[in-house]
């Protein structure tokens, strides 16, 4: 099929791109849109491919030829990824790209937003404010009390003109009144565009894991789930696009889930502005400041304290933390000249209300004391223990900020400022249902609701000290608040946290690291990517996995293949290509330095059939393999058993079941030596068997591999489902 050309100009995605370069530059803004070809036409080839040309694209038409009709419920093949950075501007490329595929007749465009009221109102205003010469915009408010009448008189006017967004939060009641409005409307005539917005979190089936053990017959799929499903085959003929920083309950889907990405339509890179995990968790980062671990408790056991003195005890790391983020503000007050500026600071050490209470207390009073104590309202020791306390702040932000003011400058200023430092809690709560930032310093207190898809205004300094017992990959990785566009504050800009947690967090920046190397490095091969996953860490929470088709290749151990393929007609060809591979290499005893290259060429001739339960499976060793290529290692080593006692005329062990081979296809010996002697590169050892019929074997002689794992500090995890 020859692929379908792309429009990458038009009123819309024009307009856009010269709002965009006002707000966040020229070579950014043009960065942005290059980022929406490439996903539109991604979507636009995978689109024609499961249903035709000439419905979008270049001088397409904007209306469906072949409606699907296909065996499955949701045609294969149309679920996306786009795999972004916590707070690097996914909203912007999601925008470019809607404007983009309305260019190229997308006719309705569906966005899936968070099960959160302002966030799914903001993004849904960034959508309308942003986008002009294009589709008319709806949020779920329009539809809700009459979703018939709706879809009649506001919808069905545009789908096959300008066309429609429809933006919906991920509720249950909200999605079965969109589901109402793509029937009444007929969306299913016109191409469809679905964004889910943080896809990994609401859409998955919560109730995957019971399921597995109890049958789909008895647990029915989670709401959310399957109304999601529902909107999918009403219209049909789309493509589903899953936007995301922490892809690694999507990655691990069965293959046959239709929430499985099945092609990658983008790795976008931020801009140069960005501020990352590179930033705050290089080693030795001038940006991250640790804490003693033990404080984080000391603040959790004032809980409940009757405390008629009102003497909370503020741990070190908390106190230098405000005094940096004090005078980092006041530093900014000074230099930007811009009175009407917000900056924050952002504590987060728990989800339990009751401590977000105890913190209020704890740094309203010290705000309280310092605010006295800065002005000599104290006495003299108070006073004398406040200026050392702000010194200290102040000798740590000279680390990073080169252009401090004098110490005095700061400190008279703040004694203006400091007493409007007033912390405000953000949780449940509070009827705030989001932040409310007033001009200078704004001090914020909270778990869930100032994690995932939030992002904090002048965000300055953070203090985190959130601690699971067992720490969920995606999960804190979505706690990474701090990263973000804020050059303007780089300098004054600070992470305080205990050693252990910050050890956490550079694991899964390094984890993530790798498996977006990966996913770059062999795009096209994004259904069988393995998740990588650093230090005692899960990838992702369990009830949206299978766990019986979930499994790990462990660093530095020896796998092999239970059910090697060994009947003639299977192994000969190949046979003969892996002879023609192995020629040079002769010397039983030698382990034989070569590219990982010829590894996976190698392994890419031997055959085996995959049981359940094993660790083996042909594609998925590859692609570990592969994957482990990307990290930046080049080189394995080769060992060749052919049988040193019977002159290299091969070895003679009789076939066994899966399971019953003890170590492999030889001696134990073998790949202990190559475990000891090369741990830190994957060593294959692959032995030449006789494969004489008397042994069990088929009259042709074989080639069975074992790979011993290097030591690296990542485990990859697969899910081995085979049912496509």
């Amino acid at each position: 099929m020859i692929p379908t050309q792309i429009k990458t100009n038009g009123d819309c995605i024009d307009r856009l791109i010269k709002r965009l370069e006002k707000k966040i530059g020229e070579r950014e803004a043009n960065q942005l849109k290059e980022t929406a070809i490439e996903i539109v036409q991604n979507c636009v080839r995978v689109y024609s491919e499961n249903f035709g040309n000439g419905d979008v694209g270049k001088n397409s038409t904007g209306l469906v030829s072949q409606p699907y009709k296909g065996i499955d419920a949701i045609p294969n093949g149309t679920t996306g990824l786009i795999y972004g950075r916590v707070q690097s501007g996914k909203t912007n490329t999601t925008i470019a790209t809607l404007a983009l595929a309305h260019e190229n007749n997308f006719r309705c465009f569906i966005i899936l937003t968070s099960d959160n009221t302002w966030l799914g109102k903001q993004t849904a205003n960034r959508f309308n404010n942003q986008v002009q010469a294009g589709p008319v915009f709806f949020d779920w408010e329009a539809w809700k009390k009459d979703p018939d009448g709706f879809a009649k008189t506001k919808v069905a006017p545009y789908i096959k003109d300008t066309g429609v967004v429809l933006v919906s939060t991920k509720n249950g009641h909200h999605l079965d009144n969109l589901l109402k409005v793509l029937k009444a409307a007929k969306i299913k005539y016109v191409p469809t565009l679905i964004f889910d917005d943080e896809a990994d979190n609401a859409s998955l089936n919560t109730n995957e894991s019971k399921q597995a053990k109890k049958g789909k017959d008895t647990i029915d799929d989670s709401k959310i789930f399957e109304t999601i499903g529902k909107i999918r085959q009403e219209v049909a003929n789309h493509i589903y696009i899953q936007i995301t920083a922490t892809p690694q309950s999507l990655l691990l889907q069965k293959l046959s889930q239709p929430c499985k990405p099945q092609f990658c339509a983008a790795l976008p890179e931020p801009g140069d502005s960005y501020m990352g995990g590179e930033l705050f968790f290089a080693e030795k980062s001038n940006y991250s400041c640790i804490v003693d671990a033990g404080e984080i408790n000391e603040l959790k056991k004032q809980k409940g304290t009757i405390n008629p003195g009102n003497k909370w005890i503020i741990p070190e790391g908390l106190r230098l933390a405000l005094c940096c983020f004090f005078l980092g503000s006041i530093y900014k007050m000074l230099s930007s000249g811009k009175e009407d500026d917000k900056y924050s600071f952002l504590a987060h050490v728990c989800y339990k209300q009751d401590i977000h209470s105890v913190l209020e207390k704890v740094i309203s009073q010290f705000v309280i004391n310092l605010d006295q104590a800065i002005r000599e309202k104290s006495s003299d020791t108070e006073n004398k223990q406040a200026r050392k306390w702000l010194d200290q702040a102040y000798k740590e932000l000279n680390k990073t900020a080169d252009n401090l003011p004098p110490i005095i400058e700061l400190i008279d200023e703040l004694k203006v400022q400091l007493r409007r430092a007033i912390p405000k809690i953000i949780n449940a709560n509070n009827p705030e249902k989001e932040p409310n930032y007033n001009p200078g310093m704004n001090i914020l207190i909270g778990g869930n609701r100032l994690g995932r898809g939030v992002t904090i205004e002048g965000l300055m300094v953070t203090y985190y000290g959130r601690d699971a017992k067992q720490k969920v990959m995606d999960t804190v990785h979505q706690h990474a608040r701090m990263y973000g566009y804020r050059s303007q504050l780089k300098d004054v800009t600070r992470l305080f946290l205990p050693e252990h947690i910050l050890d956490a967090f550079r694991s899964i920046h390094e984890a993530d690291e790798a498996m977006r190397q990966a996913i770059g490095d062999d795009i096209h091969n994004i259904k069988l990517q393995p998740v990588w996953i650093g230090g005692n860490l899960k990838p992702t929470r369990s009830n949206v996995l299978d766990p019986s088709v979930i499994d790990v290749l462990v660093p530095g151990s020896l796998v092999f293949p239970q059910n090697p393929a060994y009947k003639k007609d299977e192994i000969e060809d190949n046979f003969k290509e892996i002879e023609e591979l192995l020629v040079n290499y002769q010397d039983n005893n030698q382990y034989y330095e070569v590219d990982i290259e010829l590894i996976i060429k190698i392994l890419n001739y031997t055959r085996s059939h995959y049981v359940l339960s094993e660790k083996w499976e042909d594609k998925r060793i590859i692609k570990g393999l592969t994957d482990i290529k990307s990290k930046g290692m080049t080189k394995g080593r080769l060992n060749v058993r052919r049988g040193e006692r019977n002159n290299n005329q091969g070895l003679d062990m009789t076939r066994k079941d899966p399971f019953e081979w003890m170590f492999g296809f030889g001696s134990g010996r073998w790949s202990l030596e190559a475990k000891e002697k090369y741990p830190d590169v994957p060593t294959l050892i692959i032995c030449y068997q006789k494969g004489e019929k008397s042994k069990k074997w088929d009259g042709h002689p074989i080639y069975l591999p074992m790979l011993v794992l290097p030591k690296q500090k990542f485990v990859l995890m697969f899910n081995y489902d085979e049912d496509e």
